[in-house]
């Protein structure tokens, strides 16, 4: 019985253990790490490290290299990194480490990325040059063992698990990937499960609704659809969600609703990307005829092709790419993250005089990801295209695509409209509004737009109201309709009994406190 139960307890405080790893794994990384600068210059890091490594006495020896490594790991400085340089670190006594990473397509036998061992210690270095705004994943592999850096709290998740982290000193978090106090949430759904004629079998996909999709009625709402859909909409991962939380309450980015395709199938869990995401007609006629129409008859869309976005990364980049160069009239905005070189698929762009049917963006990275980003965006150079093309000193990673999202998403869908008064966005200023106006008529703080605040001063007032009145009839229906404007007479009373109203209410408010 005694067996049974110790057997019980250590099995238990295993599978804890494993449940902790996991999620500790899966959340985010860290946004406020700030590595803290120890030495006026590399230099003189590596002048003290030489001078702790010498000692010949081993006691002292050891004292002052295990006071060192504290003083490092608290300074966030595992691996450490000044300038353009980075010495990676590593205690063990292994007989060889190396570090494959982002930077030498995670070959750890990858020439020039062995470690070298200072004698009579426990500490392995390798030191790089590297540009200072990098952000790059990696792993330690001692004895043949792939290890994270213990040293390093630093992690990026990728599609097969963590990553250890290096931040160069100059780079920057993109902060519009962590979710912010206040900011209201969208809703995201389970999995639906659809049947494809065209690719004769299900899939799953996921929908995005922007916060006040429901109780304000929001309308004609721009989509983006997101291949690799499962990762893209995962926090830790693609942060996607949080991405058009927080862009659409900057108004940044105007209300939108977005589709996770899963490629995943739904019994067995195989991964069908690369069937899916290589020039598969059936594929793209899946999400063109099908999905589309799927999505346009449930939820409160823009149906036209300026409205819908295809988005995706690495065969999803080329998938996207794709989806341009064969169904333009349906997906109007290509977003290519990262795409991996198909002549075939890109070439669609020089047979075909498709300038002025999509509106472009391409990013990459220019550490170990590949050539298909500048491979694809000189061809469209070459033909004449505009595009939009951004670099950034990282791998073929998650860290990367995600902190690309924010400047893509509001550069194809774009901001919030400019009509301030249009309080429902519904893309225009009608009598819908000045009854929302009359809603929030008389709140002094924490006034939202959806509350009849046209100048996001956080109260609504007669202020806004003459704002309403003035764009009363702009929008996209303006030429399709006829405002029923009021009368100057009938404006004129309206505005100064608002005007008096919100003076007294002031005063009334300044008395009571």
């Amino acid at each position: 019985m005694f067996r049974i139960a110790t057997s019980l307890r250590l099995f238990c405080t295993f599978a804890i253990l494993i449940v902790a790893r996991v999620l500790a794994a899966q959340s985010p990384p860290d946004p406020d790490f700030v590595r803290q600068e120890i030495f006026p210059s590399y230099a003189d890091f590596k002048s003290e490290l030489l001078s702790i490594v010498d000692l010949a006495d081993v006691g002292e020896r050891t004292a002052q290299l295990n006071a060192f490594w504290t003083t490092l790991q608290n300074a966030g400085q595992v691996p450490y990194a000044q300038g353009d340089q980075v010495a990676f670190l590593y205690r063990s006594s292994a007989s060889s480490v190396s570090w494959p990473g982002d930077f030498n397509g995670w070959n750890p036998n990858s020439a020039g990325w062995q470690g070298t061992r200072f004698a009579g210690t426990d500490l392995w270095i390798l030191e790089k040059t590297l540009p200072t705004d990098a952000r790059l994943d990696y792993k330690v592999v001692a004895n043949g063992n792939w290890l994270l850096d213990p040293a390093n709290s630093l992690q990026m998740w990728g599609g097969f698990g963590p990553n250890s982290e290096l931040r160069m000193p100059d780079y920057v978090f993109d902060q519009n990937t962590v979710r912010q106090p206040g900011v209201p949430r969208g809703n995201l759904t389970g999995n639906i499960t659809t049947n494809s004629s065209h690719l004769g079998y299900n899939v799953n996909y996921r929908v995005y609704t922007p916060a006040g999709y429901d109780d304000q009625q929001l309308t004609n709402l721009p989509t983006v659809y997101v291949t690799d859909g499962h990762e893209y909409s995962a926090d830790h991962l693609g942060s996607t969600v949080v991405v058009l939380d927080n862009l659409i309450d900057a108004g940044t980015l105007q209300p939108t609703i977005a589709v996770f395709v899963d490629p995943r199938d739904p019994s067995s869990g195989q991964n069908r990307r690369i069937e899916q995401y290589t020039g598969n007609p059936a594929f793209v006629n899946f999400v063109a005829n099908e999905l589309v129409e799927e999505i346009d008859a449930e939820y409160r869309t823009l149906d036209a092709a300026t409205g819908r976005t295809i988005l995706g990364t690495s065969l999803g980049g080329v998938n996207s790419a794709y989806f341009g160069g064969t169904r333009s009239d349906v997906f109007e905005n290509i977003a290519v993250q990262s795409p991996s070189n198909f002549s075939s698929i890109f070439g669609l762009y020089q047979t075909q005089s498709l300038q002025d049917d999509v509106d472009l963006y391409v990013t990459a990275g220019t550490i170990g990801d590949g050539s298909g980003g500048v491979n694809f965006t000189n061809l469209l150079t070459a033909n004449g295209y505009d595009f939009e093309f951004t670099q950034v000193s990282e791998g073929h990673s998650w860290g990367n695509w995600r902190a690309l999202l924010d400047e893509m998403l509001s550069h194809l869908v774009g901001e919030t409209p400019a009509l301030a008064a249009d309080f429902d966005n519904n893309r225009v200023v009608d009598q819908n509004d000045l009854a929302r106006w009359q809603t929030g008529f008389g709140i002094l703080a924490g006034a939202s737009h959806f509350d009849g605040d046209t100048e996001a001063d956080r109260d609504t007032d007669g202020s806004d109201f003459l704002t309403w009145q003035q764009q009363l009839g702009l929008g996209v229906q303006a030429t399709a309709m006829s405002p029923a404007v009021p009368e100057p007479s009938s404006v004129v009373i309206l505005t100064w009994s608002v005007a008096s109203s919100t003076a007294f209410y002031r005063w009334r408010m300044s008395r009571r406190s």
